[in-house]
């Protein structure tokens, strides 16, 4: 697959480099039965309760993409909504037992793949690429 044409070669090759790394992982997700922004949202959850907002907020996607995604998730029994212990109006989502278990045994299998991506760059290169990437995304 060849880098998108934005018009600027340095942000065809972020993007570019993106895309391929967020499909290899969502290919090797899929045969769990989830996607990268799924296993990102059970991730997040795995360090406490989150609202629907928090959730959205955190992992950059509309808050209606993460009522799809909470519906997926516990329909499989991998977390469930609970109501705000001082707002109705707020539901907070828990990541259940099945769904720990089941991040424990799919997070090996998305290390492998993560790892993969960036296989080809020493340990300084991988430094100098995050404080690169760091810089573009404070500007």
């Amino acid at each position: 697959m060849g880098r998108p044409q934005t018009g600027n070669e340095v942000v065809d090759a972020v993007l570019g480099a993106a895309h391929r790394v967020r499909r290899s992982m969502d290919t090797g997700l899929r045969a769990s039965g989830l996607s990268l922004p799924t296993y990102k949202l059970l991730r997040e959850l795995s360090r406490g309760e989150r609202s629907m907002r928090e959730l959205s907020d955190v992992l950059r996607v509309t808050p209606r993409t993460v009522t799809d995604m909470v519906d997926g998730l516990e329909s499989r029994g991998q977390v469930e909504r609970r109501p705000h212990p001082t707002d109705r109006r707020v539901t907070r989502v828990h990541l259940t037992e099945v769904g720990a278990k089941d991040l424990e045994g799919i997070g090996e299998q998305a290390e492998a793949v993560r790892d993969r991506a960036i296989a080809g760059l020493s340990a300084a290169e991988k430094a100098t690429l995050v404080s690169l990437l760091d810089r573009i995304a404070a500007s």
